[in-house]
């Protein structure tokens, strides 16, 4: 099975240890949550993962996928195999198109494709993202939440196996980040997402595997519970909407933190169990 492997990583800026023996495996079709605050090391990590390998900058451990160390791929196997979107969504566009559908197809065009191929793949992805009626506009004027869902059409256009997203949810309002997060979900399982988030209420809507990265560490490797209500990720991140809610409301005040429902449907079923235990 297609992966990409993560192996006792170590990487450090100066003196500054960035990761430390990350070890971590992204499987075909996951949908796996890495969370973290701010200098948890998150977004080395997402390079890493990615195959954005520090140039010149020692590093101890290793990345592979499908057994290969990203070193050994090229860069258009590479693209074909991974792609990286950050939470800046300008930083990814080419700067060379002068349309949306011009966007989704630069990457592609790169590839030497047959024209129609690269004209199927530019409409698939313009569907998939909910682009079609954008399509003829200047990618530099659009939303945030409109580029953001454009890098991400522009990286399903390659078809890679994995594709990284490093916080795509930041500096979006509600509704761009429920557009985003709605893209994210339809996606089909033929290819790995990877969310890198500081919101455990994003991570949760999202994810079925989640990660805790903390001080360059991995904290915390399971289940939501196992992770969005471990020590480290409340004290860093805080707890998510629905127990956080159950705290300031004062309900469950005998439970720990890591007890507390995570979904409305276990709060309802705590509370008539309760109930059911007064009568």
């Amino acid at each position: 099975m297609a992966a990409i492997a993560v192996s006792d990583l170590t990487f450090a800026f100066g003196d500054k240890r960035v990761l430390e023996n990350v070890s971590l495996e992204v499987r075909a079709g996951a949908r796996l949550a890495i969370l973290g605050g701010n200098g948890s090391g998150k977004t080395t990590l997402a390079h890493f993962l990615a195959g954005w390998l520090p140039d010149g900058r020692p590093h101890q451990g290793t990345v592979t996928c499908d057994g290969r160390p990203w070193a050994e791929w090229s860069l258009a196997e590479r693209a074909c195999a991974v792609q990286l979107g950050g939470q800046v969504p300008v930083r990814h566009l080419s700067g060379r198109a002068f349309t949306v559908r011009e966007e989704i197809a630069f990457g592609p065009e790169n590839l030497n494709l047959p024209l129609a191929e690269i004209r199927e793949r530019t409409e698939r992805a313009l569907a998939q993202c909910r682009l079609e009626q954008l399509a003829e506009r200047d990618p530099f004027t659009l939303s945030g939440g409109e580029q953001q869902r454009l890098v991400i059409a522009a990286a399903l256009a390659l078809e890679p196996r994995f594709l990284i997203l490093d916080e795509p949810l930041t500096n979006l309002d509600p509704e761009a980040r429920e557009h985003v997060l709605s893209l994210l979900l339809s996606l089909p399982r033929d290819r790995a997402v990877v969310l890198f988030e500081t919101s455990p209420d994003a991570a949760l809507a999202f994810a079925e595997e989640f990660v805790l990265l903390d001080s360059g560490r991995i904290a915390a490797h399971g289940s939501a519970r196992d992770v969005l209500l471990h020590g480290d990720a409340v004290r860093t991140l805080g707890l998510p909407s629905i127990p956080r809610a159950c705290r300031e409301l004062g309900l469950f005040g005998e439970l720990a933190d890591s007890e507390l429902p995570l979904s409305l449907d276990e709060a309802k079923g705590l509370i008539r169990g309760a109930a059911d235990a007064r009568r």
